[in-house]
């Protein structure tokens, strides 16, 4: 046998060797020991005196009780030192905790300090184990449920973004449908039922609107999607299901899982939820300016169903598409009508420019012949005159030329209106522009003692402008200025150009009467005029102020009117320097 480095001649001779059998060894040499020195004594009995043997016989006694014992103790450590080394086998061999449950499947010693504390120790050694294999499968136990969670939290995930994806397809499909934007109801609740209920896999999408009163839910659009039909007319009655109606009433989403134990729907299973397997709806509320007209429902069949946000909030586009759909209805009515509205307002205002323009021409020529024999009359052709003869022509004259001047107004009014006036444009002078408005009222503003007065920039240069009928409006602005303005009173014109040059203001401003904040809105309307006790005393048309806003948007500009009670008025007047395009062109 080769001796290892380090290794006793002993430790290769009992190598292998069980440890029952090493301890044995020396015992036995001590019996065998024993049993040659009983034989010797035998043979030799005669040659030993009593005593000796006596002694002898003792010490083998002793001797072969003490191998014995020793075989036994042996035999006894031998046992402790296998069990720990069975137990630690055992372990070493891929033991489970399941091995080591119970206290009494530890390692016991007792007699023997050393393998007392080395059993101890062993027995610490499993329990600690015994922890940890407690402790890694309550950890895998964990781990398992915590995969097998985030398993289902990934196919959920991917579920719901297909789910989504379907969504946002329907949607997109909805936005671009022309059924839904072309205001024909019909078509387009059918495709948004049917694109609705491929999307969120169910099998029935229906709208529902209620009647004036609220006491009835009509259907108008109900599509069925394995039958892929469409139906309408249904009605549900409040005073058949009247819980059904205050759950809708609440004007929140409805959410049932499942209708075989939900109160809401109680009272629709025997008639409607059973017949037709549905076990469970979702509704969503028709917001219309305001206020729900409506529902739309969502009703699955077969298995309960577990209503999903990403499914709620998609069935809220759907009533969003709806309400869509009725806005668009109901814009494209209103437009109907305001445009039926606009061609009979169009036919009866050019009916009026028609009657109008007849009425006046009709009217210019006796009036002008009352004027001729007026005037003949004044000037004596068919003899002397008494004073009441001649203030009587007088009055007869001035009447007629004011009636004339209305008929005018009246002409010019209808020839703006139906666009048949043409601008004169050419450079006019402001200041003289001015000069001869004021001159057309002077006569009258000196009966009342009102002055009159302009303030105008030296240097302007001339203004692009239709003379004849800017001196009208200017001519207009100031009669209804000497008119409302008391006596003593003060007119003036204030004219003043840009920072650009690029507009003129033109503004008439008196001391009069003034007009109150209520009736400023209503002063450029034609035939229109302002209620007081002051104004009634005065004559017209109600037709200067409104040619006023006409002459100017001709031109391209504009008019604005400032006023309080008491205080006066000035009206504006905003002209290009050079003629931009007007209502005329």
């Amino acid at each position: 046998m080769i001796q290892k480095p380090g290794q006793s001649w002993l430790s290769s001779l009992v190598k292998g060797v069980p440890l029952s059998r090493v301890l044995v060894v020396p015992f036995l040499l001590q019996i065998s020991l024993t049993v040659g020195l009983t034989i010797y004594l035998s043979l030799y009995n005669g040659q030993i005196d009593r005593n000796t043997q006596t002694i002898i016989w003792f010490c083998l006694a002793a001797f072969g009780l003490s191998a014995l014992l020793g075989i036994i103790t042996a035999r006894w450590i031998a046992q402790l030192i296998i069990g720990l080394n069975t137990a630690a086998k055992t372990l070493a061999n891929g033991t489970t905790s399941a091995d080591f449950i119970n206290a009494e499947d530890s390692v016991i010693v007792q007699g023997i300090d050393e393998l007392e504390g080395l059993a101890g120790s062993f027995n610490q050694m499993v329990q600690q184990l015994r922890e940890s294999f407690a402790t890694v499968a309550t950890a895998r136990e964990d781990l398992e449920l915590r995969t097998q969670e985030l398993q289902q939290e990934i196919q959920q995930r991917i579920q719901n973004e297909r789910r989504l994806g379907q969504h946002s397809r329907a949607l997109a499909e909805l936005a671009n449908h022309r059924a839904v934007s072309d205001g024909n109801w019909e078509t387009a609740f059918k495709v948004i039922t049917e694109t609705a209920a491929n999307a969120l896999e169910v099998e029935r999408v229906s709208v529902w609107v209620y009647n004036g009163d609220r006491t009835k839910l009509q259907c108008v659009n109900l599509y069925e999607r394995s039958k892929q039909r469409f139906t309408a007319g249904m009605e549900l009655k409040r005073v058949d299901y009247p819980i059904y109606f205050k759950a809708l009433a609440t004007a929140c989403t409805i959410i049932v899982t499942d209708t075989r134990n939900d109160l809401r729907v109680k009272e629709l299973r025997a008639n409607l939820l059973e017949p037709q397997n549905i076990v469970s709806l979702i509704a969503t509320p028709i917001w219309v300016g305001g206020e729900v007209v409506g529902m739309v429902f969502h009703e699955q069949v077969g298995t309960p169903r577990q209503w999903e946000l990403i499914e709620q909030n998609f069935v809220g586009s759907i009533a969003d598409f709806v309400v869509l759909t009725l806005e668009i209805c109901d814009r494209i009515r209103a437009e109907s009508a305001l445009r039926e509205a606009k061609e009979v307002a169009e036919v009866a205002n050019r009916a009026k420019n028609t009657f109008l323009a007849n009425i006046s021409h009709e009217l210019q020529t006796p009036l002008n012949s009352i004027l001729a024999i007026a005037a003949a009359l004044q000037n004596e052709v068919s003899g002397p005159l008494k004073e009441e003869q001649h203030q009587s022509l007088n009055t007869l004259e001035l009447n007629a030329k004011q009636l004339l001047q209305l008929i005018n107004n009246i002409l010019d009014f209808a020839k703006i209106e139906s666009g048949k006036i043409e601008l004169q444009l050419a450079p006019t002078s402001i200041q003289e522009l001015c000069d001869s408005s004021l001159s057309f009222v002077k006569q009258q503003a000196f009966k009342k003692n009102i002055r009159l007065s302009s303030q105008v920039p030296e240097g302007l240069e001339p203004i692009q402008v239709d003379e004849y009928r800017i001196r009208q409006m200017l001519v207009n602005l100031l009669n209804n200025a000497v008119k409302f303005t008391l006596d003593n009173g003060e007119i003036w014109i204030e004219v003043q150009p840009n920072s650009t040059n690029e507009y003129i203001f033109i503004s008439v401003v008196d001391t009069g009467i003034g007009i109150s904040s209520d009736d400023l809105s209503k002063l450029f309307q034609p035939f229109v005029h302002i209620d007081n006790a002051y104004t009634r005393r005065q004559a017209g048309t109600g037709l200067g102020l409104a040619m006023v806003q006409r002459i100017v948007q001709l031109h391209g500009g504009s008019v604005h009117a400032e006023s309080a009670l008491g205080r006066g008025s000035r009206f504006t007047v905003k002209l290009p320097w050079s003629r931009g395009l007007g209502i005329g062109d």
